[in-house]
């Protein structure tokens, strides 16, 4: 497998926790999904989003409205519940702002699905935004592994496909969205120190 040709999409709303610490486990993150929504007659409509979008978004959000030196990342790891998917600073790697929190997969009972060897795992975490402290959907994550031959990782992809979670209406959106959207993480994000 190319790991560099893999893409990975999403749709994402912002979830509340502004950061300034470069972390580890940061992976590119391209994103591609559809939202249904109801246009002023009450029809329901779609169209596309994208990490230019996503970003506008969030810039529009916070009142800076500018998205210069920002990109999406998807973070192992990223706290203490679990992986998110971040806005973060595309020269230093500092956490802007935490849009998923991708949580609770393994809790109360659920459990994850390990491959024997060990280079894959399923599981299905719930979907996580700053508009809810409930879940407003859910995820299916499959992580592959790669091993150097004395069995040390040496290389992680995250696939998330049937992602579909709610965006409530806020100062950007008058209406409910339904986002149905997939996404792949493959490259880990590289900065100068």
């Amino acid at each position: 497998m190319n790991m560099n040709r893999l893409l990975l999409t999403t749709c994402a709303t912002p979830v509340a926790r502004p950061i300034n610490t470069q972390p580890p486990g940061l992976y590119h993150l391209s994103s591609r999904a559809s939202p249904s929504t109801t246009d002023p007659p009450g029809r329901i409509v779609s169209k596309p989003i994208n990490n230019g979008t996503l970003l506008k978004d969030f810039a529009a959000l916070h009142n800076s409205g500018k998205t210069s030196g920002l990109a999406l990342a998807y973070h192992i790891g990223g706290n203490e519940l679990g992986d998110t998917i971040d806005v973060i600073n595309s020269t230093n790697g500092a956490v802007v702002y935490s849009l998923f929190g991708l949580y609770f997969g393994e809790s109360f009972g659920r459990m994850e699905l390990p491959s024997a060897s060990g280079r894959q795992i399923k599981r299905i975490e719930y979907v996580y935004t700053d508009q809810n402290s409930h879940s407003l959907g859910s995820v299916l994550l499959t992580t592959y592994f790669w091993f150097d031959s004395n069995g040390n990782t040496n290389a992680t992809a995250v696939l998330g496909s049937n992602m579909e979670y709610l965006v409530l209406p806020n100062t950007l959106h008058t209406n409910t969205q339904v986002c149905t959207a997939s996404f792949r993480a493959i490259q880990p994000w590289k900065f100068a120190h």
